[in-house]
């Protein structure tokens, strides 16, 4: 039973990984701030407008978005989901870089677990929110995602910006 679960842990951050490495720069088994997640991928989209010929260009600006999956393997409660929120608005001061170039930073915290979550803890996860503007935003702003994943029950639970991308995260 307890190979069956690991072997579908295994398969589970295996298709994340494929379904990441068409958009992110994917990294496994990466230490960042005293954590270790299972995976760690950066996403960096330029955007620009352009007029007549694509080398007249008015403005451009980039879009910035990072994917942090950590595992646990025990019955999580609301503390874990708490520490994992604040361990994510920590890397704030990490990975964002306020800029009239980057117009807004995306944190996706994925926390997965293969022996479910408490009622507590799914509460938190939805309630969670966190947006972050730069200079009244003319030196963009973050938001973060927060997406539970359970692999005992095959749900998902996310935050209000998380619905966003849900789909992404579904269990197969």
């Amino acid at each position: 039973m307890e190979e069956e679960i690991t072997d579908k842990l295994e398969a589970y951050l295996e298709g994340l990984g494929e379904r990441f490495k068409y958009y992110y720069e994917v990294e496994r088994n990466k230490e960042i701030g005293g954590e270790n997640l299972a995976i760690f991928a950066c996403s960096s989209t330029e955007c620009f407008r352009q007029v007549l010929t694509k080398n007249i260009k008015i403005d451009q600006y980039y879009v910035k978005e990072y994917a942090l999956v950590k595992v646990k393997e025990d019955f999580i409660g609301k503390k874990e989901v708490e520490n994992f929120s604040r361990f994510l608005i920590s890397l704030t001061n990490e990975l964002v870089t306020p800029s009239v170039d980057i117009m807004s930073t995306t944190l996706n915290g994925i926390l997965i677990t293969v022996s479910g979550f408490s009622e507590e803890a799914v509460n938190f996860a939805q309630q969670f929110k966190f947006s972050k503007t730069f200079l009244l935003g003319l030196k963009g702003w973050c938001d973060m995602r927060l997406i539970l994943v359970d692999l005992k029950e095959e749900k998902l639970y996310t935050n209000q910006k998380g619905k966003e991308v849900v789909s992404a995260y579904k269990i197969k």
